[in-house]
């Protein structure tokens, strides 16, 4: 029995509501989940028109690569905005009376690589040999009422693109939510050949953490379950699930080497506390899918971050020097489906709800409600104040903290916007001397408050960079 594939309620009146307003040649990403036997398509969501156009371009069949390359780049845009279990699954097309079918398979094909390629590489993880590789490519027609489904298949792009039966579902049965908190303690060399100590390739660094988390061990609920059992077995309703992972050093096999000696000029610690999110739908999720895409949040949520920070520092043009006030971006989340299933996004403490309804507007054409949006973890470390902060700090650090005078924490406990509650990444720079060289140190604190079934968490990631001479560490 083949696999099959399902077209929520939501997204099948959007593309007709697209159609009815002759909005041929739009072209857009279709996000969703996929199981071992069926794939679900959730959320449909439009590219942005270019320099504010109210149409479309006439002909899509001349896309240049320009085009493509705006496409890919906001599929890679809404790909941060998704929680665990949710994937950019493919592409769409409101498709013209006038487009042949040769013209239309080479755009998808075009479409679908390069949205791929532009997810790919924000993932610190990677698709098993499992995980079918089909993606969904899908086609509205303007001269009739069909929608026609077909799959792509992504390590054979020039294979022909075959016709899929879609079913419509409405989708709004409860979705499983698992949600974990994990402890980082990541230390990333920064290259001499770096241009600067925000180098985004930097990043590469957190790939040997990233093992780690993947083979990590788990408890659900405080209990181990087999891979193979159900998640919610034994349970009459999908209650959210908290897990624990158990971290271990990665094994290595003989003859693999784990370690080099790489010449660094600093090095970027990512440091705290995170909490992560993943939904499944269906009744029969196993408790190994339901872990790694719970696991894959993890390494999406720290990244994405880290990333940020770093765009936002290059963007204002601070990649060398000190800097004392750097807001970190904070996970919000928004119920944008009837199932309860939530998106997410990253704000700055200077960014109030005004600039996330935008951003869900322009990203997802989706008119956000501000009720939706879901701060109640932020609250709540509002709530606990810069104590609470403290208490999720006390990890084990290489290098020695300098204490904080008291006039210097009541700043900082009074320092953050009233439209955003105490979600702070600040960034505290020091330039002492020692004997033959002048050390920065740099402490980004990212935190916001979590209700775990067994308490309260708080979300911390640090971002410090030291510099220092040689560098011995793990390879990625």
């Amino acid at each position: 029995m083949g696999r099959s594939y399902v077209i929520g309620e939501y997204s099948e009146k959007y593309l007709k509501k697209l159609k009815a307003e002759e909005r041929y040649g739009t072209t857009g990403i279709l996000l969703g989940q996929i199981t071992p036997v069926k794939t679900y398509i959730v959320f449909a969501a439009r590219t942005p028109l270019k320099d504010h156009a109210e149409l479309p371009p006439e002909n899509p069949n001349e896309m240049n690569a320009n085009d493509i390359e705006w496409v890919s780049e906001h599929a890679r845009q809404v790909s941060r905005m998704l929680p665990g279990g949710i994937l950019v699954l493919g592409v769409f097309l409101i498709r013209p009376s006038k487009m042949t079918k040769e013209e239309a398979h080479d755009i998808f094909r075009k479409l679908a690589t390069a949205v791929e390629a532009a997810v790919t590489k924000e993932r610190l993880w990677s698709f098993t040999e499992e995980e079918p590789a089909e993606r969904v490519v899908l086609q509205v027609y303007a001269d009739s009422k069909k929608m026609k489904v077909r799959a792509y298949d992504l390590h054979n792009p020039q294979t022909p693109i075959k016709m899929l039966d879609c079913k419509p579902s409405s989708l709004t049965a409860p979705w499983q939510i698992m949600e974990a908190t994990i402890n980082v303690d990541v230390n990333i060399p920064v290259p001499v050949a770096a241009e600067h100590k925000f180098d985004k390739d930097s990043l590469k660094g957190l790939n040997s953490w990233a093992k780690q988390i993947m083979h990590s061990s788990y408890l659900i609920n405080g209990q181990f379950k087999e891979p193979e059992n159900l998640i919610g077995e034994g349970s009459k309703k999908k209650l959210p699930v908290e897990v624990q992972f158990l971290t271990a050093p990665v094994p290595i096999a003989d003859g693999e080497v784990d370690a080099l000696i790489e010449d660094c000029g600093s090095s970027v610690t990512v440091k705290g506390t995170v909490r992560c999110r993943a939904y499944l739908h269906g009744s029969k999720s196993k408790v190994k899918d339901a872990i790694q895409s719970l696991k894959r949040d993890v390494l999406n949520t720290v990244f994405i971050r880290c990333q940020m920070v770093f765009e936002d520092q290059i963007l204002n043009k601070n990649v060398d020097g000190d800097s004392s006030s750097l807001k970190a971006p904070h996970r919000v989340f928004a119920p944008v489906l009837p199932s309860g299933v939530a998106f997410c996004d990253y704000g700055f403490s200077d960014e109030g709800n005004k600039e996330l309804e935008e951003h869900f507007k322009e990203l997802l054409d989706y008119e956000l409600n501000p009720a939706q949006l879901d701060r109640t973890e932020e609250v709540m470390l509002e709530e606990m104040g810069t104590e609470g902060i403290q208490d999720t700090q006390e990890l084990p650090s290489a290098q020695p903290q300098q204490p904080v005078e008291p006039e210097e924490e009541k700043e900082l406990e009074h320092s953050t916007d009233e439209t955003a509650p105490s979600f702070d990444m600040t960034f505290a720079a020091s330039c002492p001397d020692t004997s033959a060289e002048r050390i920065l140190e740099a402490i980004v604190e990212l935190a916001h408050g979590v209700a775990a079934a067994a308490g309260v968490g708080v979300i911390a990631v640090a971002v410090s960079v030291i510099y220092f001479g040689n560098f011995i560490g793990e390879s990625a």
